[in-house]
């Protein structure tokens, strides 16, 4: 069974429509490339299309270890 967090932020790096743009910092979006706006966001942006990701990325838990290590 897969691990389930008790809370999940809404932040675009673990949204179902992100893939890496620039890893980890920042995320390609596909709900807002079909609508034809900037796709481009930082992994800890977040946007009304937020849509939960079943499945955890690393590009988020990179994002935050780079971003305690600064």
């Amino acid at each position: 069974m897969p691990k389930k967090s008790s809370h999940m932020d809404k932040v675009c790096g673990n949204c179902r429509y992100h893939n890496t743009y620039e890893y980890p910092d920042r995320v390609f979006c596909f709900a807002r490339f079909s609508g034809r706006e900037n796709p481009v966001f930082s992994v800890f942006d977040s946007c009304d299309e937020w849509e939960n990701k079943l499945q955890e990325c690393f590009c988020l838990e990179d994002a935050l270890k780079r971003k305690k290590s600064r």
